[in-house]
C-alpha cells in the first residue's frame, strides 16, 4: 500500500491571445487574476510487483478575480471535490530485477464526481444575481473521460538517469449542459465543452546521495488543452485551447518509507489558441510559474 498527497498552487494575471500578453483584451479591458490551490490525495495497491491500482481524489479552491460590466472588480470562488479517478498501472518489467531502466503504461476513467455548476455572484450594470463561476475554477468538467498515461525512466550514466512522464485526458462527451453568460449574467447560445487535457515532462536526474534518496532534476514539462477532442465532438462548444512550455526544475529527498518531492517549473513560452467559436472574445490566463509540492508513504 502506498498513500501520497500532492499540492499544487497557480496563480496567474496576465491576459494572453496567442502568444503575446493582451491585458486591454480581458473581460471591460481590465486585469483577471486566478488563484488556484488543489490538494490530491491518492491510495495505491500493488497487485503484484508490476501492477498497481490508484485511486485518487482531488480537491480544490479556485479564486477569481475580474472586471465586470458595471467596471469594478468583483472576486468569486469554488471549493470542494473534484473529478475522482482511478487508473491501474502496468511495468513493462519487473522492477525487482531492472532497476536501470523501465516503462509502465496506465490506463484508468475519470469520473464526473466534481461539481461542475458551481455559482456564486454575478454582477451587473444595476444589480447583481447569480451564475455559475468560470470554467477555470469549476470543481469538474461535467464528463467521463478515459485516463492514458505512461512513466519511464534510463540509466544514461553512473547516478545520471533519463525521465519521462505522460497524461493524456480523451472526454468522449461533448458539451456539458452549462452555457457561457452574457454580460447581464443571462445563459448565452455557446456551450461549454469538454475538452481533452494532456500533460507530458521529459528532462535528467541525479541521484546526490543514493542511501538517503536525495537527488535534483532538471528538464521541460508541456501542459495544454486541444482545439479538437481526439474522440471527436463538441469542438465547437466553449473551451481555452492551448499550451505552455515550462522549464522544471525539481528535487526529491527520501526518509524512512517517506518520499518528498518539490519542483517549481517556470514558464518559457506559451500559445493560447482560439478556439471554434466566432462569437466571443479570445483568450486567457495563463501562469507564470507552478509549484508542486508531493509526499507519498509507503507500508
Amino acid at each position: 500500500w502506498q498513500v501520497g498527497f500532492s499540492y499544487r498552487r497557480l496563480t496567474a494575471d496576465q491576459w494572453y491571445v496567442g502568444t503575446q500578453i493582451h491585458d486591454e483584451k480581458a473581460p471591460f479591458g481590465g486585469p483577471l487574476y486566478l488563484n488556484i490551490n488543489s490538494l490530491d490525495l491518492t491510495v495505491t495497491y500493488g497487485v503484484t510487483s508490476r501492477l498497481s491500482l490508484a485511486l485518487t481524489l482531488p480537491f480544490s479552491h479556485g479564486v477569481q478575480r475580474r472586471w465586470y460590466v458595471d467596471s469594478v472588480p468583483h472576486t468569486v470562488s469554488a471549493t470542494g471535490l473534484g473529478d475522482i479517478n482511478v487508473v491501474g498501472t502496468m511495468w513493462l518489467r519487473d522492477p525487482v530485477t531492472g532497476p536501470s531502466g523501465n516503462l509502465a503504461i496506465g490506463i484508468g476513467i475519470k469520473t464526473p464526481s466534481g461539481n461542475n455548476r458551481v455559482e456564486d455572484e454575478f454582477f451587473t450594470s444595476t444589480t447583481t444575481t447569480r451564475y455559475y463561476v468560470d470554467q477555470s475554477i469549476q470543481l469538474g468538467d461535467g464528463g467521463w473521460g478515459i485516463l492514458l498515461q505512461t512513466q519511464g525512466f534510463q540509466r544514461v550514466s553512473g547516478q545520471l538517469y533519463g525521465y519521462v512522464t505522460g497524461s493524456y485526458l480523451a472526454t468522449p462527451k461533448k458539451k456539458t449542459d452549462v452555457a457561457f453568460p452574457t454580460i447581464t449574467g443571462a445563459p448565452s447560445s455557446i456551450i461549454l465543452s469538454v475538452p481533452d487535457v494532456y500533460t507530458a515532462r521529459l528532462g535528467l536526474a541525479y541521484v546526490l546521495a543514493p542511501e538517503r534518496g536525495a537527488s535534483v532534476s532538471l528538464g521541460g514539462r508541456i501542459d495544454g488543452i486541444r482545439v479538437r477532442d481526439l474522440i471527436g465532438g463538441g469542438d465547437d462548444g466553449f473551451r481555452r485551447p492551448g499550451y505552455e512550455v515550462y522549464l522544471d526544475p525539481g528535487v526529491s529527498y527520501a526518509v524512512g518509507s517517506g518520499t518528498l518531492t518539490v519542483s517549481v517549473p517556470v514558464k518559457l513560452t506559451q500559445d493560447f489558441k482560439p478556439d471554434l467559436v466566432p462569437t466571443h472574445p479570445k483568450g486567457g490566463d495563463l501562469a507564470e510559474y507552478l509549484i508542486f509540492v508531493g509526499y507519498r508513504y509507503r507500508f
